[in-house]
């Protein structure tokens, strides 16, 4: 009777420390990193951003959260195609206080010949034994050419990547060239109120000049807004651009030398069964 007891005492403390040990990675009980977005789209010579959240802390809690990314080889090469990290464990980061998010930059490189479409992954590892990763723990990154050209029709567009569903989110937003001329695009299998993105960023300070015209102005209404991205990783209202009746929008702002900025097309209202097309560019 007493072996039993002592056996019955025994199974109880594995429950126990099993149950401390192993929670619920769903249902976390304290604050936790995760990628936003588990893809990302990007061309030759144009580094890409990603953004890793802090999950399930209170706007008032103070964190410190340590993490690893890792760069690992597909059909793209390290120091070919994009600069890996800190070999051979990773480059580390950290989250801290109230900060609630962080970006990382991988250099992309740019080759002077035809490559074809290319990917790499980004992993996302703990660095303390008080910091959890939740969800899938790599992001796939493409590369594209950096230039697209229309063989047939013969025109350079300026924007790159700007295609469904990739402008849907700014962390996987397309590009956009200054003085590269108009981007034309659509919002093609989407729905009022949706917003297309395209990171802009220049090595100079100095004054651009952004449009916008609506190529459906018969049926759909589109505006133009501006972001920055502050000190804390988030994008905030810079300059906006909401005329009525279907006109055209303009922003002109200065802009400070390699600072992320975010462009924001919104589709505002629409009247007809047509596709919204639009044209957007930046000069200088």
């Amino acid at each position: 009777m007493r072996r039993l007891t002592q056996f019955a005492l025994f199974l109880g403390l594995i429950c126990l420390f099993s149950t401390a040990s192993y929670a619920n990675p769903n249902v976390p009980t304290a604050a936790t990193l995760a990628w936003s977005s588990t893809f990302a789209s990007t061309a030759e010579g144009i580094d890409v951003w990603l953004r890793i959240n802090v999950v399930g802390a209170a706007p008032t809690d103070n964190v410190n959260l340590s993490f690893i990314y890792q760069t690992f080889g597909q059909t793209a090469q390290a120091s070919h195609d994009y600069e890996q990290t800190a070999w051979p464990n990773g480059t580390k980061g950290t989250i801290t206080g109230n900060k609630r998010v962080a970006y990382i930059k991988i250099n992309i490189k740019r080759n002077d010949y035809f490559e074809p479409t290319e990917t790499f992954q980004v992993e996302l590892r703990s660095d303390a034994a008080n910091t959890v990763i939740t969800g899938p723990a790599r992001v796939m990154v493409t590369i594209s050419r950096a230039r697209l050209m229309n063989p047939i029709a013969g025109i350079l567009e300026s924007c790159l990547n700007g295609g469904e569903p990739n402008n849907d989110f700014p962390v996987s937003a397309g590009q956009i060239a200054i003085n590269g001329g108009w981007c034309n695009t659509t919002f093609d299998k989407e729905t009022v109120n949706a917003f297309d993105y395209y990171h802009l960023v220049q090595s100079t300070a100095g004054s651009i000049t952004i449009r916008l015209e609506n190529t459906t102005p018969d049926q759909h209404d589109i505006d133009l807004y501006l972001f920055y991205r502050d000190g804390q990783g988030d994008y905030q209202n810079y300059r906006q651009s909401i005329n009525g009746n279907q006109q055209a929008e303009y922003i002109e702002a200065p802009l400070a030398a390699y600072t992320n900025y975010l462009i924001g097309v919104h589709w505002v209202s629409g009247s007809g069964s047509k596709i919204p097309t639009y044209r957007l560019s930046v000069s200088r």
